[in-house]
């Protein structure tokens, strides 16, 4: 077999969920390349990592890609992204990057389909278009639209969201939110002034907000062949999220879910769009109207991805055999029981209070504490994290 290694642009939990990932299974270190250290990957044994505070610029990655291959040059490369705004880093600069030698593999779609899928006003109308169920949305232009004289179709509360989030994410202001759930007319137009004055001049949509408690969220995570073919699915039902306003949308605990027809219908839509790579989808499940809604598209692994190696699904694997090995596999639903959670398992007891039947009996896995991976210094920065965690969850609830 060639020898290989994954590289993740980005170094966040999501980059430690991958480097757990290829150790697991191979027992070989994951790359990762980022702006400065973070506690998921500081200080681990199964991480080798080296930062450039430039990292978001072409040339920058493009760089610091060529010095990693000349380290290793007899060695493939899997590149992955972290976040979105990694993920446009790598897609855009594909060609690039593979032209620096033949031992780069980049699993992701292209970028035409990228921009598609992240824009979230075309993806939903690729959901309309291919039958995917999702919330009713109109779209607000910061440039164009007047917040006073817009026509707002649904009553309140509604949902407020970035088009784009790449951009959106990246801005720091009092009041920023991952996405903001509106009350009021006045709130609406106080939110968008706030918005204005800190230089954002994007669309957002505008949703009908969709009543949900943590337990009403999942997220599908699916690898489609670099043939488009859809092999794996698997699912979670969300415990825990987290509860800070920057961080809104991200959890912080998951569990198994197992719902064969939705399943089928992301797959038929993931197969229909000619979709390769990894992705997850976010979905709500309504209660009044018995009926689960997508959210949104994600073109890479979810940040808190280590549940699909716990469901059973190594995603390294199935690049590995995809790739490297030209192994095709039968598309598999996955159905097994797990837990995986950011915090200790008493605590998360604490916070589910009546729903803790959702974690007795089964297999639970702390998210950044790999017992072969532990030391006294990973193990304080996980106290502080799990701290504030807490911390959030009850001055938000």
């Amino acid at each position: 077999m060639e020898k290989f290694v994954g590289v993740v642009i980005g170094g966040d939990m999501n980059s430690y969920a991958v480097a757990r990932a290829f150790y697991e299974k191979y027992k070989i270190k994951t790359i990762i390349l980022g702006q400065y250290p973070l506690f998921f990957i500081d200080n681990s044994k199964i991480c080798e990592c080296y930062f450039n505070d430039k990292i978001l610029e072409d040339d920058v990655v493009v760089e610091e890609l060529r010095k990693i291959d000349e380290k290793y040059p007899d060695t493939k490369k899997i590149l992955f992204s972290n976040v979105d705004f990694y993920v446009r880093l790598v897609i855009y600069n594909k060609e690039r990057i593979l032209n620096i030698s033949d031992n780069f593999i980049i699993p992701m779609t292209s970028k035409n389909m990228f921009d598609e899928l992240f824009n979230k006003d075309s993806f939903y109308k690729l959901c309309e278009k291919y039958d995917l169920p999702c919330p009713k949305t109109v779209v607000f232009d910061m440039e164009k639209d007047n917040e006073d004289k817009f026509y707002i179709p649904y009553d309140f509360p509604i949902f407020l969201k970035p088009v784009n989030s790449d951009v959106y994410s990246r801005m720091k202001f009092k009041g920023r939110q991952k996405g903001y759930k509106i009350n009021s007319l006045d709130e609406f137009k106080s939110v968008i002034k706030t918005i204005r004055e800190n230089k954002y001049f994007g669309k957002f949509i505008i949703q009908e907000y969709i009543e949900s408690l943590d337990e009403d969220m999942y997220v599908f995570t699916f690898y489609c062949s670099k043939d488009y073919k859809v092999q794996v699915c698997t699912a979670g039902k969300i415990l825990m999220h987290d509860r800070s306003p920057s961080l809104i949308g991200n959890y912080n605990a998951i569990t198994n879910f197992y719902n064969e027809e939705l399943s089928l219908k992301l797959k038929s839509f993931l197969e229909k769009i000619k979709f390769n790579g990894i992705c997850h989808f976010d979905v709500i499940y309504d209660r009044n109207r018995d009926k689960y809604y997508v959210l949104e598209i994600n073109v890479r692994q979810g940040r808190s991805n280590y549940y699909t190696a716990a469901s059973g699904v190594n995603l390294a694997s199935y690049i590995v055999d995809d790739y490297i090995n030209n192994i095709d596999k039968e598309f598999t639903i996955i159905n097994n029981e797990f837990v995986v959670s950011i915090i200790p398992k008493f605590i998360l007891k604490m916070c589910l209070k009546e729903n803790k039947k959702f974690i007795k009996g089964k297999k639970f896995f702390r998210f950044c504490l790999a017992k072969y991976d532990l030391n006294f210094k990973r193990l304080f920065n996980q106290i502080k994290w799990d701290r504030r965690i807490i911390k959030s969850f009850f001055k938000y609830k």
